[in-house]
């Protein structure tokens, strides 16, 4: 039985009032970083070189120019002032460097260090044509460029999208908020230097929310590694400890953007501000080296003492995305140094392996909070590198043709002329990438769900199916076991529970698990049935966050639902009520449902419960028209009609011994089988089954053998005049489909075998219309079994239809079973059928004595597998022996 649920409460209004917040913050920043990265990189707007490098708490000159040396100015002087602005801080510098171009003068008062002042006049020169992005762009740097903006910006903004997706899933679980600001740490992690940025406003952002960042977002490590998914052993024995590291880490954060205040607007505000910011970052380094360790020992801690297979499962995840992405960065950029990799940051394709391992974190993260259901990391393993492997093709293939596009597009407009013919082609060129791709690629997408996600993509197909064929059922209970049993073998489900209609309510019916108990009950004016006519979808229950509705449900109801193992409610709807509720339970896979999943159940429970609907009224009009007078009567009626249908003894033919029985299950079947003497020798041989059953069925038993005995008495007719030819069965088919539609309700059909035994040359000539194929059981070949299926549809449905018929040759000892499905579907209490398995096997154990021994026998296996569990189908079986 499942955990109680766990309610899930609309979260305030000031969640998302900070979140808005927060996101405003964050993106802003991000966005400003790109666009600083962009300009500084390819010099968009033609930046100079700075002629000297200042102190970064001190206004000195830390280093100089060439053109600033040749003007005068050496390291070690003291700024004093900067285009007759007073230096005294280094924003200042920034803010003068933005805005400067090339051939402008900066005029730095200075203060040398033996106490005389001047004045240093330095003409600014741009940065060199190679170290900017129209050289990189066109040569060797390409690949540095495409690195360096794919991991500060692409990585970045991947991780902070991903932030805000978990937010928003879960905007109530501190956890997602945890998450939310760890997934933000990619922006300080891999930002763009201080260089770069605009001044202002935008640079007081880039100041405080990038030492924000640095400082707290190991705080939020440790507080996801003591809390998620259930508290830590560690946390419950130090509870004080989170809040010492929170106290540590907020009072660095004061310090670090006090000294970044000093540093960037008033170098003389504190004396030993250098001092003090080396203390701190030591501080602040070990204390974030703390939090990682405990981190790391949590969350592994709790993967052995994880209370629920749930929480395991993610906490594995979460554990490997750990150990893959933090872990890789670890050893690139901290082990790999000891082994005399003095910059790991230099050799590119590692660069590429670092980020793309390094994104397995912040993919763990989202993954371990926002899906309902989380999956063994086998699993997702293997899922992951199929969906690599196949839409990842598509996404470079499309990727590459907009990069090649891109590159045809910068070279034609860097080009000294662009003719007419050029924006021409420029035009075709994009024509064809916006009307042609989505043409090409939606295709290849939609071949490559048919090809690795087979699994998924057949189950819609079946599922699909299935929605359109349940309106043609007409009763009830084969219409919940095909669609319950569909359901459970397509998504793979244990438990599926169907609760129909009753007199106050919804009563358990049916249940693929056959240890269901059956009385369980939801009340119609219950909230879960409430939910589930008022949604539009279905319903969708986990353990760990249950929907607010279930608030204001019942225990006895939220006591069923868990009985039921339910974490799908889909709706059975009539036309103007509720006709019932199917439960399904978890996936054996431990998969979530999908939206796809949703969306196609969605369209089976409506055609289902349409069909409910149809049965109802059918089983309602045929309880009002039957009598139990008028019943028994047509019992009578058609137990004497039964019983002049069966042969009254077999004829005598030459060579082959001949049994038959039918047994009816109610007194009154639709089975038949007859043995018909045509006089030169030969016996036909026919067996079948009507649908339906009491009188109407009798009628088309009497009308079939009718038509049966007409036509080969007709065929009789012309052997008797000298006329003898091989008996063309397929034609005698056709005749006998043609009579039995014309003379019965177009709901009425029936199976049909017949075949024709002449023991001349043991020619055995044989038509199947849809039944049961008769088993030949050889006495050569190792005991080979043959199946006699070739013919046709049932006989009586459809006119017009074509038939075939086959020809064989019996040998001495060869066995002939007969049968209809009562015999091979004999079912104990339990439901287990008796198999056809288990009837040949019976055959073959029986088959060296009499015709009739072997059919004896075979009923008395049958019967004594049933333990004399009432039977709700005829069994008829008749048995041909070879002598």
């Amino acid at each position: 039985m499942q955990r109680p649920y766990t309610i899930k409460r609309t979260p305030a209004r000031g969640l998302y009032v900070l979140f808005c917040l927060y996101m405003a913050v964050s993106f802003s920043y991000q966005i400003v970083a790109s666009v600083s990265l962009i300009t500084g990189y390819f010099d968009l707007r033609h930046q100079v070189q700075t002629p000297f490098e200042p102190d970064y708490l001190r206004p000195v000159v830390n280093s100089v120019s060439d053109e600033a040396k040749r003007a005068g100015l050496r390291t070690g002087d003291i700024i004093v002032s900067l285009n007759g602005q007073p230096y005294r801080g280094r924003a200042l510098w920034q803010r003068e460097r933005w805005y400067a171009r090339p051939g402008d003068t900066w005029r730095i008062g200075v203060r040398r260090p033996d106490g005389t002042q001047g004045s240093v006049a330095v003409s600014l020169k741009a940065f060199p044509q190679s170290a900017t992005a129209n050289s990189a762009l066109n040569g060797a740097s390409l690949g540095e460029a495409v690195f360096i903006v794919f991991m500060q910006i692409v990585v970045p903004l991947f991780c902070l999208g991903l932030g805000y997706w978990v937010a928003l899933a879960r905007p109530a679980d501190p956890n997602a908020w945890f998450i939310l600001f760890l997934l933000s740490y990619p922006e300080a992690f891999i930002s763009v230097s201080t260089f770069n940025w605009w001044p202002g406003i935008w640079f007081l952002l880039r100041l405080n929310w990038h030492i924000s960042l640095e400082v707290l977002a190991p705080a939020a490590l440790l507080f996801l590694g003591l809390f998620f998914p259930e508290r830590s052993r560690i946390d419950t024995r130090f509870p004080w400890f989170k809040w010492l590291v929170l106290i540590v880490l907020l009072g660095s954060l004061c310090v670090a953007l006090t000294i970044d205040y000093v540093a960037w607007y008033h170098f003389g505000l504190i004396a030993n501000a250098a001092a003090i910011d080396q203390i701190n970052d030591k501080v602040v380094d070990w204390t974030i080296v703390v939090c990682i360790a405990v981190y790391w020992i949590a969350i592994f801690d709790k993967l052995r003492t994880a209370s629920t297979p749930d929480s395991q499962r993610r906490l594995r995840v979460l554990c490997a995305g750990s150990v893959a992405g933090l872990g890789s960065v670890l050893f690139i950029f901290g082990a790999l140094p000891l082994f005399g990799v003095a910059d790991p940051s230099s050799i590119q394709w590692l660069g590429y392996l670092s980020a793309v391992l390094m994104l397995a974190f912040p993919l763990s993260l989202a993954y371990v909070v926002v899906v309902q259901r989380a999956m063994d990391v086998r699993i997702l393993l293997r899922m992951g590198t199929k969906y690599a492997l196949a839409r990842g093709t598509v996404w470079i293939l499309r990727t590459t043709l907009l990069v090649l596009t891109g590159i045809f597009f910068w070279q034609t407009a860097r080009a000294p002329h662009i003719n007419a013919a050029a924006v021409v082609r420029l035009i075709i060129l994009a024509t064809l990438v916006l009307l042609v791709s989505p043409r090409v690629f939606e295709p290849i997408s939609r071949w490559i769900d048919r090809r690795f996600f087979r699994e998924a993509y057949n189950a819609d197909l079946v599922l699909s199916e299935l929605s359109e064929q349940v309106r043609h059922f007409t009763e009830t209970v084969p219409l919940i076991e095909t669609v319950s049993q569909r359901i459970s073998d397509v998504l793979h489900i244990s438990q599926v529970s169907v609760l129909l209609r009753d007199r106050d309510g919804f009563r358990l019916c049916h249940s693929v698990n056959p240890a269901q108990v059956l009385t369980l009950r939801l009340p119609e004016q219950s909230t879960v049935v409430q939910r589930v006519v008022e949604g539009n979808r279905p319903a969708v229950l986990y353990e760990q966050s249950a929907e607010e509705w279930l608030v204001e449900a019942k225990p006895q109801e939220r006591q069923t639902l868990q009985e039921l193992q339910a974490e799908v409610l889909l709706a059975l709807p009539g036309r103007e009520r509720l006709m019932g509720v199917m439960a399904l339970g978890p996936k054996r896979s431990e998969a979530p449902y999908s939206l796809s999943d949703l969306r196609v159940l969605q369209s089976v429970g409506v055609q289902t419960g349409l069909a409910l609907e149809v049965s109802e009224l059918v089983r309602s009009l045929a309880q009002e028209a039957s009598q139990r007078a008028r019943m028994n009567r047509e019992i009578e009626i058609a137990r004497d009609v039964q019983q002049r249908f069966f042969p009254q003894r077999m004829p005598a033919v030459q060579g082959l011994d001949l049994a038959g029985a039918c047994r009816p299950a109610l007194g009154v079947g639709g089975d038949y089988y007859d043995v018909i003497d045509l006089g030169d020798g030969r016996v036909g041989l026919a067996i079948g089954d009507v649908s339906g059953k009491g009188i109407s069925a009798a009628l088309l038993m009497a009308s079939l053998r009718a038509c049966l005995r007409t036509i080969t008495l007709v065929t009789q007719s012309a052997h008797s005049s000298g006329q003898r030819q091989p008996a063309n069965l397929a034609s005698l088919m056709q005749d006998m489909n043609r009579l039995v539609y014309e003379s019965s309700e177009i709901n009425r059909y029936a199976t049909f075998f017949f075949g024709i035994y002449d023991p001349g040359d043991r020619a055995f000539h044989y038509v199947n219309a849809g039944h049961n194929p008769p088993v030949l059981l050889r006495t050569t070949g190792n005991g080979a079994v043959r199946r006699l299926d070739v013919g046709g549809p049932v006989i009586g449905l459809v006119t017009g239809v074509a038939y075939r018929s086959d020809v064989l040759t019996f040998e001495k000892g060869d066995l002939l079973l007969a049968y209809t499905d009562g015999i091979s579907e004999a079912m104990t209490v339990d439901d287990e059928e008796w198999g056809e398995e288990r009837m040949l096997a019976a055959a073959e154990r029986l088959r060296h004595g009499s015709a009739g021994d072997v059919l004896r026998g075979i009923f008395t296996d049958a019967d004594q597998f049933t333990g004399g569990a009432p039977q709700h189908d005829d069994m008829t079986l008749l048995v041909l022996k070879v002598g």
